[in-house]
């Protein structure tokens, strides 16, 4: 890990949103010293940067200001360069921050429906959802994540996969099943064992005991 031992951490986020997950993987995978906050909202909205949860804050260890991000992105990006889990090929990396972004781009506009905010984007949305299909399996394989063959182990696209898989993919079975069912069939042998791979770690152990009853396939 690239982190300095004198790093330590607060995230502020809303529990059950799943918006904080990939960050709270990476912490507790790191072991790194941290502690989290769930403010009530939106009472404390005005209390945070920009109006908007969650937010990261490193601690200072040398009498500097604290560092404070936000936007759940942001904050993963930081945490997997300042923790050592982007892969150390460049080409890898940018490769695996393309693949978030492109099931970025879909998670705002099944939000939208659900909200009936724009009811108009049905067609926008299969179009995303199977053009990631056709091409998650060969990113995985290719961009460094644990199944990447000469990998290194666990990287940011592993923790973002299980994150999206267990929080987002869940919420549309409640909320949006339709594409609920379309994700699940990306459940390709590449992606169980990017999810599995997550799950066994052993520094995750607490934070995932219970996702055996999300993820069917999990020993």
């Amino acid at each position: 890990m690239s982190a300095t031992a004198k790093s330590s951490y607060i995230l502020r986020h809303l529990k059950n949103t799943g918006l904080g997950e990939t960050a709270i993987l990476m912490l507790n995978a790191s072991k790194s010293s941290w502690t989290e906050e769930n403010p009530k909202w939106p009472q404390e909205k005005p209390n945070q940067p920009f109006g908007r949860l969650p937010v990261l804050i490193e601690k200072s260890s040398d009498g500097s200001p604290d560092f404070a991000l936000t936007e759940s992105g942001a904050i993963d990006r930081y945490l997997a360069r300042s923790l050592g889990f982007f892969p150390s090929d460049p080409k890898k990396t940018a490769h695996q921050e393309q693949l978030h972004d492109r099931i970025a781009d879909i998670i705002p506009l099944i939000v939208q429906e659900i909200q009936g905010v724009n009811t108009n984007s049905k067609e926008k949305i299969n179009e995303l959802i199977a053009k990631l299909k056709e091409a998650l399996p060969e990113s995985l394989k290719t961009n460094g994540s644990s199944i990447t063959p000469g990998g290194s182990g666990l990287t940011y696209m592993d923790f973002f996969i299980y994150a999206f898989f267990r929080h987002f993919v869940t919420f549309c079975e409640l909320k949006a099943p339709e594409y609920a069912a379309q994700f699940k069939t990306m459940l390709t042998p590449e992606v169980t064992r990017v999810i599995s791979n997550v799950y066994a770690y052993s520094n995750l152990q607490s934070h995932v005991a219970d996702d055996k009853n999300v993820f069917s396939f999990l020993a």
